[in-house]
């Protein structure tokens, strides 16, 4: 979550390269997933912000889905065929991700689409997969993506920005922080997240005194930056986007600014660190979902991970995400003996679920289910369980930068 992508990972992303314009309506809904798994294949899209504002994040992502596509393959693949993988740049862009997942359902004809970052990319693209009824899995936050109605496709391998807003809200009151002020990004994502702190912060008895929201792409968010400083408040809230939030921070310790500042850490990470300055991050606190790092899941995608791209899966928790997302959709479709997405939506909450028995792995998994047992998968993200939303709980990291480093300091699963 904190270190750019490397050399490496950046050619992955130049291989994954592949735009197509839009070509043709989906198929309705009650089709076989956007077409049938055909020969000794099952199709999977991946829809990745390998450039836009996610690409600290989208190569690695992309590294970690073909990493669980070769582990289930090896494990003999889902229903006797081999998962083939098809890559499109959404380019953190909704229009672009339109055109992406046009390309993926109605030309590739995948059974899946898994990987949308951007709560506004997600949000544009599940029109299309729901009524071509094929599972779409996304990492983005936004409380808009619980209230879809998507026929039971639609899955999130993350936690909303709600869940997360109030794990960390509850834990800033009880560290004795009474009053904020959030400045915000106002796309989709970064704006639900702010919604979801004010709203969490203050039901825990604290105080908001000012909400300053912003659009992305300004050449200066200085006075933003003037108007929140001049309210004094025990911290500031930046929920942002990288560039944006380097500007913000750079230009609020150009400003003076003393006091806690705290945001997400797909804004406040490494790359944030070189553009805005050491110093204007000392002490800043940022806080995401983290891996779990003892799990045996994490253990085997790391090993992989840092052999495939030189760094820590740790360090991307959005690709630890999406590895569980393959290995979750995998054995739900083992489970359903079906690729279409409503029956394969159904076994995605009953392979996460705590009835059945703990597995790691499709391999692990695949085998119960041939032989009649129920599965439990826990995985590199730690204990899945997918409510009738396809949401998640989830389990949050809190850093604090020093000397221009994050420094984990806690952890909490949230409920």
């Amino acid at each position: 979550m904190f270190t750019q992508a490397t050399n490496r990972i950046a050619l992955l992303a130049c291989a994954a390269l592949a735009f197509a314009g839009c070509a043709g309506a989906a198929p309705p809904v009650g089709s076989p997933g956007g077409g049938a798994a055909t020969g000794d294949t099952i199709k999977i899209g991946a829809l990745l912000p390998l450039t836009g504002d996610g690409a600290n994040y989208g190569p690695g992502m992309q590294a970690a889905i073909q990493i669980a596509v070769d582990e289930v393959n090896a494990a003999g693949g889902v229903l006797g065929k081999q998962l083939q993988l098809v890559t499109e740049d959404d380019a953190t862009n909704p229009d672009q991700g339109v055109r992406g997942a046009h390309k993926l359902i109605d030309v590739n004809k995948v059974n899946a689409i898994v990987g949308t970052w951007a709560s506004s990319v997600t949000l544009a693209v599940t029109p299309l997969t729901i009524p071509a009824n094929i599972i779409e899995i996304n990492v983005s936050g936004s409380p808009q993506i619980t209230e879809l109605q998507d026929n039971g496709t639609v899955f999130r391998a993350n936690a909303t920005d709600a869940a997360l807003a109030k794990v960390v809200a509850d834990q800033f009151y009880r560290d004795g922080i009474r009053t904020v002020t959030v400045i915000s990004n106002n796309t989709a994502g970064t704006i639900g997240l702010a919604d979801s702190f004010k709203t969490s912060f203050t039901a825990a008895g604290g105080q908001v005194l000012e909400t300053i929201t912003y659009a992305e792409g300004q050449p200066s968010y200085r006075s933003e930056v003037n108007k929140a400083l001049a309210t004094k408040p025990d911290l500031f809230l930046v929920s942002c986007y990288t560039p944006d939030g380097t500007l913000i921070f750079k230009e609020a310790f150009e400003a003076g600014a003393t006091g806690k500042w705290a945001a997400p850490a797909f804004c406040l990470n490494n790359q944030l660190v070189e553009g805005a300055g050491t110093e204007a991050v000392e002490g800043a606190i940022a806080f995401d979902l983290v891996a779990v790092k003892d799990s045996p899941a994490y253990q085997r995608l790391n090993e992989a991970y840092k052999a495939k791209t030189g760094e820590e899966a740790f360090d991307n928790v959005y690709a630890v995400h999406v590895y569980d997302a393959v290995h979750l959709l995998a054995l739900a479709m083992q489970k359903a003996g079906s690729t279409d997405g409503q029956a394969v939506g159904a076994q995605m909450i009953e392979v996460s679920k705590a009835a059945g028995d703990k597995v790691s792995s499709f391999s692990e998994g695949a085998k119960l289910l041939r032989d009649g047992g129920d599965v439990d998968y826990d995985g590199a993200s730690g204990a899945i369980d997918f409510d009738q939303a396809g949401d998640m709980a989830p389990y949050v990291g809190i850093f604090v930068f020093k000397a221009g480093k994050p420094e984990l300091t806690q952890t909490f699963a949230g409920q």
